[in-house]
């Protein structure tokens, strides 16, 4: 995916996310976004990546 698209899909699930998840966080939408664009041909390590950006973001907020 070339950068400026992956901007355009970053820009819009952004949209997305403001006007029906306000409360959603922004930072990890993106990381999802970014971790599926690494993998695009490997689900298991996107999945991981995904994983280990959620498992931050409840460490952050003091979950697990």
């Amino acid at each position: 995916m070339s950068t400026t698209d992956l901007d355009d899909l970053l820009a819009t699930v952004e949209t997305v996310r403001q006007e029906l998840h306000p409360g959603l966080d922004g930072d990890f939408l993106r990381e999802v976004v970014r971790a599926e664009e690494a993998n695009p041909d490997d689900d298991p390590a996107a999945v991981q990546a995904i994983e280990r950006a959620l498992k931050a973001r409840l460490a952050q907020q003091g979950r697990r």
